[in-house]
């Protein structure tokens, strides 16, 4: 991977560089006292892309999953 832009605190923007290659850019917005997260993946090759979408679609939400139960541990939220 190759990290193409990061434009802290809401962009980032990495390459991955070996196969399946493809662009993944990462947003991050405030959003009701939380965070929305846009995660976008431009595949080189999109019979690539459509042959792996059922793997890469699930991983994806996995990742943001396990990213969120992390930082729910790191800030837990306190008493309203």
């Amino acid at each position: 991977m190759a990290f193409r832009e990061l434009a802290a605190p809401s962009r980032l923007v990495i390459h991955h560089v070996s196969a399946p290659r493809l662009v993944l850019t990462v947003e991050l917005a405030p959003r009701d006292g939380g965070t929305t997260i846009t995660w976008t993946g431009v595949f080189e090759d999109a019979a690539v892309a459509a042959r792996i979408r059922h793997i890469v679609e699930p991983a994806n939400e996995q990742n943001l999953d396990r990213l969120e139960a992390l930082l729910a541990e790191q800030h837990p939220a306190g008493p309203a």
